[in-house]
């Protein structure tokens, strides 16, 4: 049985104390929570005792788990010493994972990778004190920006708490395809994060990331075959933040992402069985069929 895990970016800008409620309300196993503030309207929960207390008890009567907490941005020059309070908290918070992205594509131009994997490769030696995975969440826009990238940098840590996010959005637009996951090496794999989006890629990929994602079934991403071709226990967590949705409550979008996502798993799941051979159209209503990896290969 998969870990569906909500995402914070899902009912952002919220407080981690109204999205575990919404979580545990609309059946999700778990919550990647946001200790780092990376918007405008992000809670710094390192920079408030009361409410990190008032989310340790709140993790503990409802039994939602955390699967991970976000967001870290290393380069060659981060002290990652400075990391050990949020990664001392997280730990007792019970987090499996920590994601990190590297920096923006403009600014490793000049990097030395081999200075990167260090830092990393420091990062999951203090993590793994706590008892937490760190995980990179590859970006197109970012220095590492496509699972090959991720898969580069795996081998110049050469270390066994290191694990891969792949996010199916940044995924697709990166050029991967989800045959990808099945010929990785599925102990490097930690989560897969869903939503959905048109097959066409926008001109402003930040702006699409941050604000204007689909839920799973709703646009054109190879979902299904992406999950049929993960490890059947990995942890799936919805990250689906969309502007438009701001307006409905945190515990409506909760509920919507859940049912979506669990409709998209449950497809994944029986074509993993063979039980089901349908090629038809995933996007518009979730009661359409969903179609085959051969329509879903991305559009020059």
């Amino acid at each position: 049985m998969r870990t569906l895990s909500l995402s914070s970016l899902t009912v952002l800008p919220c407080s981690p104390l109204e999205q575990i409620d919404a979580a545990h309300a609309a059946g999700f196993d778990a919550v990647g929570l946001r200790l780092n503030p990376a918007l405008p309207t992000d809670i710094d929960v390192m920079a408030d005792a009361s409410l990190r207390r008032a989310i340790e008890r709140r993790i503990s009567s409802t039994g939602v788990r955390v699967l991970d907490v976000d967001v870290i941005r290393v380069g060659p020059e981060t002290v990652v010493s400075a990391t050990g309070p949020l990664l001392e908290y997280a730990g007792r918070l019970g987090a499996q994972n920590i994601v990190f992205t590297s920096l923006p594509r403009d600014r490793c131009r000049s990097c030395d990778e081999q200075s990167l994997a260090s830092k990393v490769a420091e990062l999951c030696d203090l993590a793994g004190r706590y008892g937490i995975r760190p995980i990179v969440e590859f970006v197109p826009f970012r220095g590492i920006g496509s699972l090959t990238d991720a898969l580069r940098l795996a081998e110049r840590v050469n270390h066994p708490n290191f694990g891969i996010c792949v996010d199916a959005l940044h995924h697709h637009r990166s050029g991967g395809l989800p045959v990808e996951l099945a010929a990785m090496n599925r102990l490097l794999l930690a989560s897969v994060q869903l939503c959905d989006a048109p097959q066409r890629a926008p001109a402003d990929l930040p702006a699409e990331s941050r604000y204007n994602r689909l839920y799973p079934g709703e646009g054109e991403l190879p979902l299904v075959e992406l999950l049929a071709a993960a490890p059947p226990d990995v942890p799936v967590s919805v990250e689906v933040p969309n502007a438009e949705e701001r307006s409905r409550s945190p515990l409506e979008r909760a509920r919507k992402a859940a049912g979506c996502a669990r409709h998209i798993l449950s497809v994944a799941e029986a074509r993993r069985r063979g039980k089901a051979n349908v090629v038809g159209d995933q996007g518009g209503e979730l009661a359409g069929v969903i179609s085959s990896a051969e329509g879903r290969r991305r559009l020059p």
